[in-house]
Parts: C-alpha cells; structure tokens; sequence
C-alpha cells in the first residue's frame, strides 16, 4: 500500500492511501486520533467521491478517527475495464481497507446511495460493523427512478401520468428523466435547500474536477436502477442504527425514509430542516447527531 499524492496532506496532517484488487486500485484517507472510535464514511452517488465530505465538515469530526473512502471506479478510484462495479463488491472493498489499515471494527457512517454498501456491508460480516449512520439514504432504486421521471415532468412544466410511468423499466425512466432536459437542473431541484449550499458543494468539488456525469447514471453501474435493500437481515442483526433524514430532501423523503423506517423499526430517526446533504443546511446539528451517535454502545460480537 503506497501513500498517494494528496493536495491537503500539509494542511491536514493526515496520511492517503491506494490499495490495489484484483479489478480495482482503491483511494482512501484516515485521519484522526489512533486511539478513537473509527467512522467508515460512505458516499453517495453512484460515481461520487468523498472529498467535498471531508472538505466541508471534515474539522468537525476530528475528534474521531475517520476513513474517508472513493468507491470503486468514482473519484480517485480507478476501476479496471470490465471490473465488478456492484454493490456486493464495494461491500468488500471496506472490508479491504480495513484489513489493510489493521482496523477490525468501524461505525458506517453512509449517505444516499452510499446506503445500499454500508447494508451490504453489515450483511456480509456483521460483526465488523459497531453502528450504522444513514444519511437521506436510498434503499429502493426503482422508487428513485421514478421519483427523478415524475420531477423531470414537473420541471419541463408537464404533468407525468404515474400509471405510464410505471410501465417503463426503471433504468428507461432515469435516462427520459436525465436525457429529456433535467440533467444537472432536476438534481439541484431535488437535493439542495437553497442556491448557496449548492454553490458551497460544487465549489469543494470543483477542486476534485467533480461534476455530474449523466452517462454513469444512466448506464456504468451494473444493474443499478434494479437495486432494492433487503433490510430484513439488518432488523435481525439490530446494530445500533440511526437515520438522519432532511426534509426538504425530495429524493428521499419521504418515500425512501418511509421504506427505511418500517423496515428498521429499531433505527432512531432525527429529521432535521435540511435537504440532501445536511452538513450544508446545518452542520450543527449533523455533527451533534453523528456525536450522539458514536456514544451508544457498539454492536456486541
């Protein structure tokens, strides 16, 4: 495992990592006291990166040790061509990395898409994960896609018809939705509060070159817009769980919230005034809660 060029290793103190798989050369960072509870953080997306996270809120969450990781084939992730680009392997690269890093336990701390890893992650070895933190999480990709149709009609100033929308196989409604003039517009709709903390992401991914890239919605993610969690395994397990909701967030509440919250009746539930990326609209709040979080007792063994 090299150390990779970081830009803010000075300005930050901290060490970053590239971890080569057989399919895949993985970037991460950790940052934070040797001896603090881990925080795994996992980003949204699909084809994100977790550099504006850090960016943005990063110092608040200094006091813990936290892994800030790209997914396979996003941000500084390379990807080999024909890699495995599905959930079930991204599940195992956290694991990767923590081998790697010689960390056996970790709090997934995990935002939107970023969801179905961290659930797949705590399916896979459940005894590797302490808590699981999701972030306006999306669980039920078919609900998504056509939540994005019904608001691409909305914003070109027509009324979708639900019926006919549910005929259309998910992936075809995300690429009328994305290709039918919504694109960058439909998503600044549906995930920011207000035009400032838009500008305030994009200003942190703009040193990342990061922009929305249509093609890897629409096609790159192997049979992304079929994905549903089963969230049957993880009531049985019962980690620790909390669900951070912002509900101006019109990609997931309330329909992905509600998916959530019946299928985890465990999971304690904080609803903040915010929209997708709730360290935007109020970083107080996020961090107090992601405090909270990191007191309750961790999974037991």
């Amino acid at each position: 495992m090299d150390g990779a060029d970081n830009p803010h290793q000075d300005a930050y103190l901290d060490e970053a990592y590239r971890l080569d798989t057989p399919d895949a050369e993985l970037y991460f960072e950790l940052v934070g006291p040797p001896d603090e509870p881990v925080i795994f953080y996992l980003h949204g997306g699909p084809g994100y990166n977790s550099h504006s996270f850090r960016d943005l809120v990063g110092d608040e969450l200094a006091a813990f040790r936290v892994i800030y990781a790209d997914q396979r084939g996003a941000g500084r992730s390379l990807a080999d061509t024909g890699a495995d680009l599905g959930v079930e392997a991204m599940a195992g690269d956290v694991f990767a990395i923590l081998d790697a890093l010689r960390i056996s336990r970790a709090t997934l701390l995990a935002h939107g898409f970023g969801a179905t890893v961290a659930a797949a992650a705590a399916r896979r070895a459940p005894e590797r994960v302490e808590r699981l933190v999701w972030v306006n999480p999306w669980v039920t990709m078919p609900e998504l896609a056509k939540t994005l149709q019904l608001e691409a009609a909305k914003l070109a100033g027509r009324e979708a018809d639900a019926d006919d929308l549910a005929e259309l196989p998910p992936a075809e409604r995300v690429r009328e939705a994305v290709q039918g003039g919504g694109g960058k517009s439909l998503f600044d709709t549906l995930l920011f509060l207000n035009a400032g903390s838009r500008m305030r992401l994009e200003h942190a991914d703009a040193e990342l070159f990061a922009e929305l890239q249509e093609s890897v919605l629409i096609d790159s993610w192997q049979n992304l817009w079929e994905l549903e969690v089963d969230l049957e395994p993880l009531r049985v397990l019962a980690h620790p769980t909390v669900v951070v909701l912002g509900r101006q967030d019109r990609s997931c509440y309330p329909r992905q919230a509600e998916r959530v919250l019946e299928g985890l009746p465990h999971a304690l539930a904080s609803l903040l005034d915010a929209a997708h990326y709730p360290w935007l609209d109020d970083p107080e709040a996020f961090v107090e809660i992601v405090e909270q979080v990191m007191q309750l007792p961790p999974r037991t063994l």
